[in-house]
């Protein structure tokens, strides 16, 4: 498939789900203070361009950011222009080093906004560093969402996700709700990279997805059986 144009992906009020990946894939994160530079960046900069941050995880070669466009492409555009930018530059200084450290374009699939795809694009986030066999638990990972989300732990990064809200009627019930959604053991499906929520163009139900592809002037992919 053709590289997708942003502005097919973003709009006014979508949520993405957005990553890339480190020049030669190294391991910049894992450099002393840099996923806390890259949360601070993160605060500092979306309130200014209307960025709600749902959900997130700091891994060692790239990161991974659920957040809504309030203010639609150009803002989300400027707002990771400069999130981005910004950390380069602090990593290259802290590292003696010039050059390239945002190895590829950002990819930012559009999740659709029903039918709790918003949690599974979370849960497969939080679920990162289990997969990689850095932690038995996400809750050992700390440079993660999920803390804030199972265990009501303060993040003020955060604006809470519609769907996590939906979970239930009070805190409680959606932090029992959270845990036990990530609590089931691993499928086979959730112990390999999924590229339908990482570097496909939307993340959603068959006919959404297809719609949203045809919008773009695109075919749906093959089905699979």
């Amino acid at each position: 498939m053709p590289r997708m144009r942003r502005v097919f992906l973003v709009a006014e009020d979508t949520t993405n789900h957005c990553t890339w990946r480190s020049h030669n894939h190294s391991r910049v994160f894992e450099e002393p203070g840099a996923r806390t530079k890259y949360l601070d960046l993160l605060a500092r900069y979306k309130a200014g361009h209307g960025i709600r941050i749902h959900a997130y995880c700091i891994m060692g070669t790239h990161p991974h950011v659920v957040c809504t466009a309030a203010r639609g492409q150009a803002a989300f555009s400027a707002f990771w222009k400069v999130v981005n930018q910004c950390f380069a530059r602090w990593y290259n200084r802290r590292c003696q080093r010039r050059g390239q450290v945002v190895m590829e374009r950002l990819r930012s699939p559009r999740i659709q906004p029903d039918g709790r795809h918003l949690l599974t694009v979370m849960r497969y986030g939080d679920l990162n560093p289990v997969r990689a066999n850095l932690v038995r638990s996400p809750r050992d990972w700390p440079w993660s969402s999920y803390r804030h989300y199972a265990f009501g732990e303060e993040n003020p990064l955060i604006d809470d996700a519609p769907d996590y809200v939906a979970l239930g009627r009070t805190g409680a019930e959606r932090r029992k709700a959270y845990q036990s959604l990530l609590s089931l053991p691993l499928s086979r499906r959730l112990r390999v990279r999924r590229p339908e929520l990482v570097v496909a163009a939307f993340v959603g139900d068959d006919l959404w997805v297809a719609r949203r592809l045809s919008a773009c002037g695109l075919s749906p992919p093959p089905a699979t059986a």
